[in-house]
């Protein structure tokens, strides 16, 4: 599985190196002597503050999808599948943030959970929910990014708020499909195939049986999806408290960073607004973790608020922590998490055979 990602890794880091050193280049508000003085300055106390929201980002996925595992594979009269919530999603973060639109991530964690004996069947319905309220813990951010603090939108550039708009539409269209599926399923379908069909005839779509197969095949998951939600009312509110939660752990590292450079609790609210609507606006262009996308929203933001010396020192290091040095962290963990799954296999095999 990993092999296959490598061509992915190198984009990841290409693009990396292009992000960081459009920032550095490109930003009139950069400044190495500033950075240095201001890290040499800045509270350690907040710093170590912003790190842990980067662990709480995949503690809380990995303990929305332990939430998921358990009540969506518990059998009467046997024993409870283990679940290692934070290993997939650190595959889900990681793998999701090296490929376009975030496309590998649930492979990924299917991956692992497979290996940990979670049938392939149930490990997707358990993914596609996760993803369903993760979605919706986004449309709720995108919602405090507008309230929280209006003048940060509205003092945006023109390209920057057709991002934020673009990247809220496409959630807010995600959870209206869901919704409607739920109300409205053979409207839905009815719709997909004009659109497929219209696709095919401009030779938009090459493969319309494949693409309309596709369709039913993810409107008959979403549709079980639904069952299983009404079923376990409490276990999904858990899960989409815990996904709101990771949410608002991105959001509090540029905070935490924010006060660590001695900036005033006056201004909270236009920087976790400033943060929630980048975490909107990535969504808009199928970029490998946001990169580019991401940095060029958060320093548009933080240039509005009257007391951030320079907005690309601030981003570069929050973004360093929330972003890149999660992804360090996961992969590590993946790594680990894999060895350790092979040992486990190893002993249960060898328990099978005596």
């Amino acid at each position: 599985m990993i092999k296959k990602k490598i061509p992915w890794m190198i984009l990841f880091l290409l693009l990396m190196v292009l992000s960081i050193w459009a920032v550095v280049s490109r930003s009139g508000s950069y400044s190495l002597a500033l950075l240095k003085e201001t890290l040499r300055t800045s509270n350690p106390w907040w710093l170590v503050a912003a790190v842990i929201g980067m662990f709480c980002n995949v503690f809380f996925e990995g303990a929305a999808l332990d939430v998921l595992v358990r009540a969506l594979t518990y059998t009467e009269g046997e024993p409870r599948i283990k679940s290692h919530g934070i290993l997939y999603s650190s595959a889900d973060i990681y793998f999701s943030a090296i490929t376009p639109s975030a496309s590998g991530g649930q492979p990924a964690s299917a991956f692992f959970m497979s290996r940990d004996g979670i049938p392939m069947a149930q490990s997707v319905v358990i993914l596609v929910l996760n993803m369903l309220l993760y979605t919706g813990a986004l449309v709720v951010i995108g919602i405090m990014g507008f309230t929280f603090c209006p003048e940060i939108y509205y003092g945006l550039d023109t390209l920057a708020q057709v991002l934020v708009i673009i990247g809220f539409c496409c959630l807010l269209g995600l959870c209206t499909v869901f919704v409607l599926i739920l109300k409205k399923e053979l409207w839905v379908k009815h719709m997909a195939v004009i659109a497929i069909s219209l696709g095919a005839k401009l030779h938009i779509i090459r493969h319309k049986q494949n693409m309309l197969d596709r369709v039913e095949k993810a409107i008959e998951q979403y549709k079980n999806c639904a069952g299983l939600i009404s079923e376990n009312k409490r276990s999904m509110v858990s899960a989409f408290i815990f996904n709101f939660l990771q949410r608002l752990s991105l959001v509090s590292t540029t905070v935490l960073v924010y006060l660590a450079f001695g900036g005033s609790t006056d201004n909270l609210s236009a920087v976790i607004s400033a943060q929630c609507l980048v975490l909107v606006g990535v969504y808009s262009l199928p970029i490998p973790g946001g990169m580019g996308v991401a940095d060029y929203l958060l320093i548009s933001g933080l240039t509005q608020i009257e007391d951030v010396a320079s907005p690309a020192n601030l981003e570069l290091i929050s973004r360093g922590i929330s972003f890149y040095s999660c992804i360090a962290l996961t992969i590590v963990i993946v790594i680990v998490g894999y060895l350790l799954q092979e040992r486990r296999i190893r002993r249960r095999k060898m328990q099978e055979k005596n």
